[in-house]
């Protein structure tokens, strides 16, 4: 008798086939919940890959905002200076266009002092040196007499409010070293360096602090430093007295926020597609979730924006221009024709970020697609990856029981395959008994 055999079952009597058949058909029943459990595992996976489409786009729609905020920040703003060797100019967060005007009564001066004998290196340990910042005196800790440890524990100590450095004052035949000391703020500070109660220094210039009036307002400020602010975003450095006012112009170019303008259209307009692809006649994974509309909306809200009673009342007075299709194209010319006429309404209009304005629009409206465990797309993806999680226990349990279920099978037809075996050997050897005293009987008959 031919035995029959599989990967899982193998057997000896005639009904191997049929205990494998019942094997593999009890096997399949039990898999169907698993298949469908794959299934559903399977379009979580496309709606992930959808929503990872959608992230990526939304991200470079909340780049373009940040973008579009550096535009029309201190980056954008240039300053012109009427007497660019009295003062100059740096712009930074705050600045807004306009028209200043600083007189530089005195640029001030910062206090020197120069060793009064060339420098000799006592023998021995370091003495008890010292140094005095406006008559307020510091223990100085040297490594040893020479100059050159002497100025380097200066520096590092008390490099904040005094600089030392070793020059030669003679010749490189002869040469001649001592330490010149220069405070670090401007004003009548006179530093000196003592060993023990003896002064090494003689003055050679007296500080002062700088001294200017800004717009014409009569009052003279005084500073210790000659980088002074006057104004939100506006720093001067103060590079010498002036006989008069010295104006300082304010203006933003056009060029950063038109490119910006442009890149920000271009970012909506990819964002927009993305999203509808997920509905219509070809919708996509995420066809019929709510997810879809809230993005739908975010983005409509962003293109919509007004500024009721603003000089500049939407976005299309900079030259965002919304179609039928929901998409925006970006004018220019539009553009520069608002920032020549009405730049401070199109700085009012845009605002900022964290204040008011489109910015804030905009960038509260993506943070609340893209912010970290609550956004619309970070929980919409958490939640998947939850979903695809229960899934694999799920299938992992189902396996586990199905496994177990063929082994139990495999045991029980194994041993019923056994019992018919026994019984076909011995069914096969009471037939030859019988047929040979069948022959037997037919020979002596």
């Amino acid at each position: 008798m031919a035995s029959a055999s599989s990967s899982i079952f193998t057997g000896n009597s005639r009904y191997s086939k049929d205990f494998q058949a019942v094997i593999d058909r009890a096997t399949a029943i039990a898999s169907l919940p698993i298949s469908q459990l794959n299934n559903q595992k399977a379009a979580l996976t496309d709606q992930t890959t959808a929503l990872t489409g959608l992230d990526t786009k939304f991200v470079a729609l909340q780049t373009a905002v940040d973008r579009l905020g550096q535009a029309i920040g201190s980056a954008s703003f240039q300053s012109s200076v009427s007497d660019p060797a009295k003062v100059s100019v740096t712009l930074g967060d705050g600045a807004v266009e306009g028209n200043y005007a600083i007189e530089v009564v005195d640029a001030g001066a910062y206090g020197t002092s120069l060793s009064t004998a060339a420098w000799v290196a006592a023998p021995g340990p370091a003495h008890d040196y010292k140094i005095s910042i406006g008559g307020v005196q510091y223990d100085v800790t040297a490594a040893d007499n020479t100059a050159s440890s002497v100025a380097s524990a200066i520096n590092s100590q008390y490099g904040d409010q005094v600089r030392a450095v070793v020059v030669n004052v003679g010749s490189n035949a002869v040469p001649d070293y001592r330490i010149s000391l220069q405070a670090t703020t401007l004003g009548d500070l006179s530093p000196d360096l003592l060993d023990g109660v003896t002064s090494k220094q003689t003055q050679q210039t007296v500080g002062a602090e700088a001294s200017y009036i800004v717009n014409g307002s009569g009052s003279t400020v005084l500073s210790t430093s000659r980088t002074v602010n006057i104004a939100n975003g506006v720093t001067v450095s103060l590079l010498a007295a002036s006989a008069g006012p010295v104006d300082i112009t304010v203006t933003r170019t056009t060029s950063a926020l038109s490119t910006a303008l442009d890149a920000f259209a271009t970012a909506y307009n990819a964002a927009v597609d993305e999203v509808d692809k997920q509905r219509g006649a070809t919708s996509g994974a995420l066809a019929g979730q709510s997810l879809v509309s809230d993005l739908s909306q975010v983005l409509s809200n962003i293109a919509t924006y007004s500024s009721p009673g603003s000089s500049i009342g939407s976005i299309a007075s900079l030259g965002l221009d919304l179609d039928k299709t929901g998409h925006l194209s970006f004018n220019p010319f539009q553009l520069l024709a608002a920032d020549l006429t009405n730049s401070a309404g199109v700085t009012a209009f845009l605002g900022t970020a964290s204040g008011s304005g489109f910015l804030r629009l905009a960038t509260d409206g993506l943070n609340g697609v893209e912010e970290a465990g609550s956004g619309l797309l970070t929980a919409a993806k958490s939640a998947i990856t939850s979903q695809t999680s229960r899934l694999d226990g799920s299938i992992a349990s189902q396996q586990a029981v199905i496994d177990r279920m063929k082994t139990q099978l495999q045991e029980r037809m194994a041993a019923a395959d056994a019992l018919i075996a026994t019984l076909e050997q011995q069914y096969n050897y009471m037939s030859g008994l019988f047929a040979a005293q069948a022959a037997a009987a037919k020979q002596y008959a």
